[in-house]
């Protein structure tokens, strides 16, 4: 049988990624696209792309609409981080689009470990809360957002211009980080909100207590926060943890 994510493997249209996503017993039927590839551009060669996201509708939807572009070799989708790693690792897409909260954990986790292991693989960051998760996307080395209130049109033009190489930002100004972290100070600051006290997040980071102590002031004064149920709470706000 084969794992989840292979049930939502769309038709593709050209000879090896058909065979790679030709389904099996068990599988859902694939949403087949026009073989529309002679329009394509020199810029837009056929893409494969992963959606990741924990609901359903909105995999069902991206998929349908991706999988109408002529650029779009593969669209593929995934409901969970785990799940999320399995697929890139089987199907190698291009592009993934990432929720900013997926099953209880941060899109930006998924960010981070695509940029360590798979540079190559463009990630863009979607959330319903626009300015804040832009802001966070251009941090975190996405290189687009979407706000999920956007048009379909829209989309589509986003994601192509990321096929195309560029970046996919509702405006510019969105884009300039409103609180920024280093990455130590989100490990920090990941860690403290889970509950761990300053001695345990020395020990799991591997860094002195005063170096914690020193991160955790650091954070909070980023963040305009006193305590730790604040930090937390703002964290959440601005989508820093899930």
């Amino acid at each position: 049988m084969m794992p989840p994510f292979a049930q939502s493997t769309l038709e593709s249209r050209d000879d090896t990624a058909h065979a790679e996503a030709r389904p099996q017993r068990g599988d859902a039927h694939p949403v087949a696209a026009p073989p529309r590839r002679a329009m394509l551009s020199d810029e837009c060669r056929p893409q494969r792309v992963l959606v990741v996201d924990d609901q359903e509708l909105v995999q069902a939807g991206l998929r349908a609409l991706l999988s109408r572009e002529s650029w779009v070799a593969a669209c593929y989708s995934a409901g969970s981080v785990d799940i999320a790693w399995e697929a890139a690792l089987r199907w190698h897409p291009q592009i993934v689009v990432v929720s900013m909260s997926i099953a209880g954990r941060s899109g930006l986790e998924v960010c981070h470990r695509f940029r360590e292991r798979m540079p190559h693989v463009r990630v863009m960051l979607m959330s319903g809360d626009g300015r804040v998760s832009a802001s966070l996307a251009a941090t975190h080395g996405a290189v687009g957002f979407l706000p999920k209130r956007l048009p379909a049109a829209a989309i589509v033009g986003a994601v192509r211009r990321v096929a195309e190489g560029g970046r996919a930002f509702p405006h510019e100004s969105e884009c300039q980080p409103a609180v920024q972290l280093s990455r130590r100070e989100m490990d920090v600051l990941q860690h403290l909100v889970s509950g761990l006290s300053n001695p345990e997040v020395a020990a799991q980071l591997n860094l002195s207590r005063h170096t914690v102590k020193q991160h955790t002031s650091v954070v909070y004064r980023k963040l305009g926060v006193r305590n730790r149920a604040q930090a937390a709470s703002r964290a959440q706000e601005l989508g820093f943890v899930a």
